[in-house]
């Protein structure tokens, strides 16, 4: 389905989370509004996640689609550059929507600042594909990259 009239529905705290993140709505809706024609996400029942690299920012957008309707859960990024998966474990509740392949809880490698870290990720081997879920990218990733850019100054 392409979304090309949608209604955006975007709570006031979850417009204050996003811009708290140094995030912009209409970014997110961008991000959203791509997703969905390219089927480039990954969903779970109604909940979806889609990512996309804006400058040196990895940013994913949390989502549910109801009819011509989009909600908008939440919105979160990180600066490390996706590398490589370097494992994956077993399946998750989530798929690929753009393969039908069904997303694997793994690792992949991340890089900032020349450092380079393995972190728990949803993976896809076979399309090369990763995401960070929400709780990883906005709290671990984010002191990490507070860490690694105080130590590199």
């Amino acid at each position: 389905m392409v979304i090309q009239m949608a209604e955006f529905i975007v709570s006031d705290d979850v417009k204050k989370l996003i811009e708290s993140r140094g995030l912009k709505v209409d970014d997110i809706k961008k991000l959203i509004t791509a997703a969905e024609a390219s089927k480039d996400k990954i969903t779970n029942g109604s909940k979806n996640i889609a990512k996309k690299v804006m400058g040196d920012v990895t940013v994913y957008a949390d989502y549910s689609v109801a009819g011509d309707k989009i909600t908008v859960n939440s919105a979160y990024g990180h600066k490390m550059k996706i590398l490589d998966i370097v494992m994956d474990t077993a399946d998750s509740e989530w798929t690929y929507v753009k393969t039908g392949a069904k997303v694997r809880k793994g690792h992949t490698n991340l890089s900032f600042v020349g450092a380079t870290r393995s972190a728990p990720s949803l993976v896809v081997p076979a399309a090369g594909e990763s995401w960070l879920e929400e709780y990883l990218a906005a709290k671990t990733i984010a002191v990490a990259e507070m860490l690694f850019s105080q130590k590199r100054a």
